[in-house]
């Protein structure tokens, strides 16, 4: 399935510094903008490269609506240059968050929990080493991480970001 994207993410922040782990955090999602949108809040386009997830937060800066649904997933883009208007696949729309672990009615932080184990969480707490607790960049099929925002109706409010630890494996 593809969805329709608008572009969140931040390109000020695709280097870094510092040593490894170290946080990417994603652009102010509108949820009403993003309302049945892929918001899309970070992609991985260097091929080869190694991307390990460590943890993911969420943080709202205004609460969103009653009934609101946000998932966290992750799908491939055809190539980086996709942005507001172009399309992602989804590979699993709750693949990192599952909406259950949502808290909406909250200026605050959240994340995957034990209760509502997410793909990416039951891998992470396994130790196992396989998708989604690692991407693989890539120049075409670009590996994203997106959120996707649903209401029976309309959003009216909501924004958040979402923060995503990483690290990079050397020599990838």
């Amino acid at each position: 399935m593809t969805i329709t994207v608008i572009d969140y993410r931040r390109t000020d922040q695709r280097t870094t510094v510092l040593e490894n782990p170290f946080w990417l955090t994603s652009g102010l999602v509108s949820a009403v903008a993003a309302d049945d949108l892929g918001a899309l809040l970070f992609s991985f386009p260097t091929a080869g490269k190694i991307i390990i997830i460590e943890e993911i937060i969420v943080q709202n800066f205004q609460v969103l609506d009653t009934g609101v649904t946000v998932n966290i997933g992750y799908g491939t883009l055809a190539t980086d240059a996709v942005t507001t208007g172009g399309v992602l696949t989804e590979t699993a729309r709750t693949g990192l968050v599952t909406p259950t672990d949502t808290v909406l009615t909250a200026n605050t932080c959240w994340g995957a929990t034990t209760a509502n184990t997410s793909a990416w969480l039951t891998a992470r707490a396994s130790g196992t080493w396989a998708v989604p607790r690692y991407l693989l960049g890539a120049a075409t099929a670009v590996p994203c991480i997106y959120s996707y925002n649903e209401k029976s109706g309309v959003i009216a409010t909501g924004t958040f970001r979402v923060h995503v630890l990483v690290t990079v494996l050397p020599g990838t």
